[in-house]
């Protein structure tokens, strides 16, 4: 039960620096309104499709005119873009960190475990007790 604790302290903290980032630049009026790379994103594969050609015969200057155009498209207002990225988006950091810290004591006794096998291997089956184990 500690370690959950821990886990959603980690996750909890991690959220509230990015939300407390988010919120400094929205009240500061600072933030970001213009797309992302997830919004104008593999127009060289777009284009080929559209033209049945391969990916590699599409040319530069027609990915970043495509680009531009959607960036030019892709406005939010402040709230939204505080909504999306910093109130939604900021999970996913602390959520992970909290996994990986959950999961963490698991891989490393799977890891030892196969430190001592792979040693028990090259020595014929006889390996010294791990003052760990």
């Amino acid at each position: 039960m500690g370690r959950l604790l821990v886990a959603a302290v980690i996750a909890a903290g991690i959220y509230g620096i990015a939300l407390g980032i988010g919120t400094m630049l929205y009240v500061t009026d600072a933030i970001g309104t213009g797309a992302t790379h997830n919004d104008c994103a593999d127009f060289r594969k777009a284009i080929a499709d559209e033209r049945g050609i391969d990916e590699e015969d599409v040319e530069q200057r027609e990915i970043k005119e495509r680009t531009q155009t959607c960036l030019e498209e892709h406005e939010l207002t402040a709230r939204e873009a505080y909504r999306s990225e910093f109130l939604f988006w900021s999970i996913w950091p602390g959520v992970i960190c909290a996994i990986i810290f959950l999961v963490w004591p698991a891989w490393a006794r799977t890891l030892h475990h196969q430190d001592q096998a792979e040693a028990a291997e090259r020595t014929g089956g006889h390996t010294r007790a791990s003052p760990t184990a």
